[in-house]
């Protein structure tokens, strides 16, 4: 009995499922009709009516030197905030309101760290191929004059301070040939335990100067290396738009037509069987 009761069920679902084929193999022209329409809508909609968007990237490395612009974190608030935008649209003769420029910078502006790098990418969006490429040149512009201005300043006091470092050191070898001479004095007058305490002081001053040459070096050569910003890919002329993706569009109206149609028999089906 079981056995036939199983049976049956399945009899039962291969008949509804051919009914539901038939259905809707009886309505094809009507879903071939709505696809066809939805294809269309979405060919117009992107071709006609949304506006294309081009889009342009770059890449920058932040400066090597210890500071408010060689920090990622910081780096790309300022690179994505009002402020900076507003001075680049400025140049550019583009007026903008507080709102617009954040909405432009939410919807067209990408600004992220790479990795754990001080490696920062920009994407700009815009809906004018030379537009997209003098915003993000604009933006890289305007953030490396204030990098500049900002490390400017303390270049300047680096270099004050390994000068006072040099003037140390030079007082310290001005000590050592001060105290070798009497030493050797001391060693004549046979006066041994003021030998004995300018070795001493000596082999501090020693310490003190190898101290003060090796700090003095790693100053020389940061600042020899200094960079404030590189750019390591310019932004280019996009010659493609990146949307609206028509191809994409066609066959996501494609499916949802599709589904439509179906919901619709299905649903009318349903309301004429109550």
């Amino acid at each position: 009995m079981e056995k036939d009761s199983k049976l049956d069920n399945y009899d039962e679902y291969e008949i509804d499922l051919r009914e539901y084929i038939m259905l809707l193999w009886d309505h094809k022209i009507f879903i071939g009709g709505l696809v066809v329409l939805a294809v269309i809508a979405a060919f117009i909609l992107s071709s006609f009516v949304l506006s294309p968007q081009y889009e342009t990237k770059t890449r920058i490395q932040l400066s090597n030197y210890e500071g408010l612009y060689s920090e990622p974190d910081t780096a790309v608030q300022l690179l994505s905030s009002t402020g900076l935008m507003q001075k680049v649209m400025s140049n550019l003769g583009v007026e903008m309101s507080a709102s617009e420029l954040n909405s432009y910078i939410n919807n067209n502006l990408t600004v992220n760290q790479i990795g754990d790098t001080s490696i920062i990418s920009i994407t700009v969006k815009s809906d004018k191929p030379e537009l997209s490429l003098n915003i993000a040149e604009g933006i890289i512009t305007n953030f490396e004059n204030n990098s500049n201005e900002y490390f400017e300043n303390k270049i300047e006091n680096e270099r004050k301070y390994l000068s006072d470092l040099k003037t140390d050191l030079e007082d310290i070898n001005l000590d050592l040939a001060n105290n070798r001479e009497l030493i050797e004095n001391s060693r004549g007058n046979g006066s041994l335990e003021t030998v004995s305490l300018l070795i001493q002081e000596n082999s501090s001053l020693q310490n003190s100067k190898r101290e003060l040459r090796k700090e003095i070096e790693e100053k020389e050569s940061k600042l020899l290396n200094f960079y404030s910003l590189e750019i390591l890919d310019s932004p280019y002329l996009p010659e493609n738009s990146v949307s609206p993706n028509i191809r994409l569009n066609i066959a996501i109206a494609a499916v949802l037509g599709l589904m439509l149609a179906v919901f619709i028999i299905f649903f009318k089906e349903f309301m004429e069987e109550e």
